[in-house]
């Protein structure tokens, strides 16, 4: 646990009239990103939002402390155990699933003002097969093409074109993860084989083609010359940032880090399209969670703060100040003439339209994740495993978690 001193508990302005309301909000943050540059982006995205909570509620106490996500559910359970556990949990939806379903959060209320302040889809992907919700969505980090300006004018439109910046020496990075290579899924038309497979279904030998389509072309792709799959997502940014790599797949969430590093050498664009498909990107969400252990008081201010944090004007304002994130609020107009990278971010929005049939266990930490990705992706990327293979040990893995 890194506890994080963001100076916002202290006692100034409070009312006479109110007595002080501590809440403990444990953050979750991917693996390898607890450091002083997480701790600022952190503080950036949040310490605006929670003044401006203030002026309505100035008896409130934050406690903040930020937590690995591979870490995260020992540490709450750990914490319950001693009636200690936070009042709110900050963490990504997938992980938000997983802590309702190991009962170490409570069911988000969600009343008429939540529903119509949040988009549908979104709600939808934290809704588990009881029609409980694991928590409220704040954020949305759209996946994105990052790259280097001084060494490609502008951003491959289209896979061929990728392969081919590639061929002519531009260096591209990829996680070697599935679920950060959901887009190229899309891309060659191999989602409707995952859909099927998501639902118990049997895809049709058309579909099931598209799918060893899609085995072959990352298969084929790891030849290339300048084309290089990598362990996580934070070593392709990395490489971008430091100079060895041209172009990766990223996220919205790792933009502020990048322009930090960058300046205006960073390019932001949408990721390429197939020869007949969209991308298909798997967008990342933020979720506020309610805790087990608060008082009726600490509740009550965490629901207030819900509420508060997708309001349309406080979420226009977060998404206008960082240029990093997209509102969960359907009737915020994001202002997309004004930035390429807001652009960028709502066509992954659209794009993104495609997966929300497909099981949101198809995130990060999840069972089947590790096994596809273990069982699957590695060894086909490797050339150890036929496309054909790996399009039967796919969908198998798929049915069998359904």
């Amino acid at each position: 646990m890194l506890l994080v001193g963001l100076g916002l508990g202290g006692c100034a302005g409070l009312r006479r009239d109110r007595l002080p309301v501590s809440l403990y909000v444990a953050v979750g943050v991917p693996e390898g990103r607890v450091n002083n540059a997480t701790v600022t982006i952190f503080r950036s995205r949040f310490s605006q939002l929670l003044i401006d909570f203030r002026r309505l509620h100035p008896n409130l106490l934050l406690q903040p402390s930020l937590y690995s996500e591979a870490q995260l559910i020992q540490q709450l359970r750990d914490r319950d155990d001693a009636d200690l556990g936070p009042d709110l949990i900050i963490t990504s939806g997938a992980q938000a699933n997983a802590l309702l379903r190991e009962g170490l959060v409570d069911p988000l209320p969600l009343d008429t003002e939540l529903r119509a302040n949040v988009a549908p889809a979104l709600l939808q992907r934290l809704r588990d097969s009881r029609g409980r919700h694991a928590g409220l969505p704040m954020l949305q980090f759209p996946q994105l093409a990052c790259y280097d300006r001084t060494r490609l004018a502008t951003a491959p439109a289209s896979l061929d074109a990728l392969l081919a910046a590639a061929a002519a020496g531009s260096r591209v990075g990829l996680p070697l993860q599935l679920r950060n290579l959901l887009w190229t899924m899309g891309a060659l038309g191999a989602t409707p084989a995952l859909e099927a497979a998501s639902q118990g279904r049997e895809p049709t030998p058309a579909q099931r083609q598209a799918m060893v389509a899609w085995a072959r072309w990352l298969q084929e792709a790891n030849i290339q010359r300048s084309l290089s799959f990598y362990a996580s997502q934070d070593t392709v940014v990395d490489g971008l940032a430091n100079g060895s790599l041209d172009w990766i797949s990223c996220h919205s969430i790792d933009l502020l880090d990048l322009r930090r590093r960058l300046g205006q050498r960073l390019g932001v664009a949408s990721l390429p399209s197939g020869p007949q498909h969209p991308p298909s990107p798997a967008n990342e969400m933020r979720v506020m969670s309610l805790g087990r252990d608060s008082s009726r008081a600490q509740r009550t201010m965490a629901l207030a703060l819900a509420h508060f944090s997708i309001q349309p004007l406080v979420q226009r304002s977060l998404t206008l100040e960082t240029l990093s994130f997209l509102p969960v609020n359907p009737r915020v107009t994001v202002p997309v003439q004004s930035s390429t990278a807001l652009a960028a971010m709502v066509q992954a929005e659209r794009q993104a339209l495609v997966l929300h049939k497909i099981r949101t266990s198809l995130q990060d930490g999840s069972q089947e994740l590790r096994r596809l990705n273990e069982e699957v992706i590695v060894p086909l990327v490797f050339d150890s495993l036929a496309p054909e293979e790996a399009t039967r040990r796919l969908l198998t893995i798929i049915r069998s978690h359904r």
